[in-house]
């Protein structure tokens, strides 16, 4: 298993998972907690609701990724650049910073800019991505999708999510995302359901693995719940994600999720 540094923080199976908590700075992503517009009550945030609670990591989303929205060109997440960039600068705490982007132009800026870590949603459809990182010696999220900047995660069975991740190119510190959740019409949440027994499989591509699952639709139909009520069925899936080899685990409620983490490291047996 190759192990990776962010901004020398570790991941991977020498490393206790780490935790990504979510800050978003898109007017139009649908979960109103993570919203901010303004620098300042948005490192609030940051401090107080994120880091105190536990989070490694701050995933900072420039757009939604949602796909009833219309997708952002790179000049547009550029302008919301400077928002993100204000905001970090404002932190206090000890935080690694990773931004959410699809566009190896937005990543170099970012990266350029005190951001840490790129998460990729499209998987390096933008042929640039790679080497960008790469220069700029950075860890980088490597979302499963197809080679098209607008249709992140559209990927259904599991076998082709694998190979999509394990597709060149690759950096040295690239981390695999199996991209969990309704990103076409076609992925249906039988598809989750299997992604999810196969986690393991993952492992066996040698790289660290982030897994997002928070409140997910496929958690909410196997228990019957509403997004609200999912917070239990998604701290029970995190420390099964963990057993199973999950690295890092991006979600909105970190202090509960930092304690199921924790469970699936301690007691799981399969992360060997």
């Amino acid at each position: 298993m190759q192990n990776v540094s962010a901004a020398g923080l570790g991941i991977g199976q020498a490393h206790p998972p780490r935790i990504m908590g979510v800050l978003n700075v898109s007017e139009e992503s649908p979960y109103d907690p993570s919203v901010y517009d303004d620098p300042d009550e948005a490192a609030e945030y940051v401090d107080s609701e994120l880091l105190d609670e536990g989070a490694d990591i701050v995933d900072v989303g420039l757009e939604s990724a949602n796909k009833r929205f219309e997708v952002l060109t790179a000049e547009e997440e550029l302008d919301r650049l400077d928002a993100a960039v204000e905001t970090i600068e404002r932190v206090s705490g000890d935080a690694v910073f990773s931004i959410e982007t699809r566009y190896s132009d937005v990543a170099d800026e970012a990266l350029s800019r005190g951001f840490d870590v790129v998460n990729d949603i499209c998987g390096f459809a933008d042929p640039e991505m790679a080497s960008v990182c790469e220069r700029h010696d950075a860890a980088v999220v490597k979302m499963a999708s197809p080679p098209d900047l607008h249709r992140p995660g559209a990927i259904a069975r599991v076998d082709d999510i694998y190979d999509a991740l394990a597709s060149e190119p690759l950096t040295d510190k690239t981390i695999f995302d199996p991209a969990f959740g309704g990103w076409s019409e076609e992925k249906t949440l039988a598809d989750d359901r299997e992604t999810f027994h196969r986690l393991a499989e993952l492992r066996k591509l040698g790289r660290p693995i982030l897994v997002s699952i928070n409140r997910k639709n496929f958690l909410g139909d196997v228990v019957d719940r509403d997004t609200d009520e999912r917070l239990p069925a998604s701290l029970a899936a995190t420390a099964l994600a963990v057993e199973r080899g999950a690295d890092v685990i991006r979600t909105h409620d970190v202090a509960e999720t930092v304690d199921a983490a924790t469970i699936g490291h301690v007691l799981g047996r399969n992360r060997e």
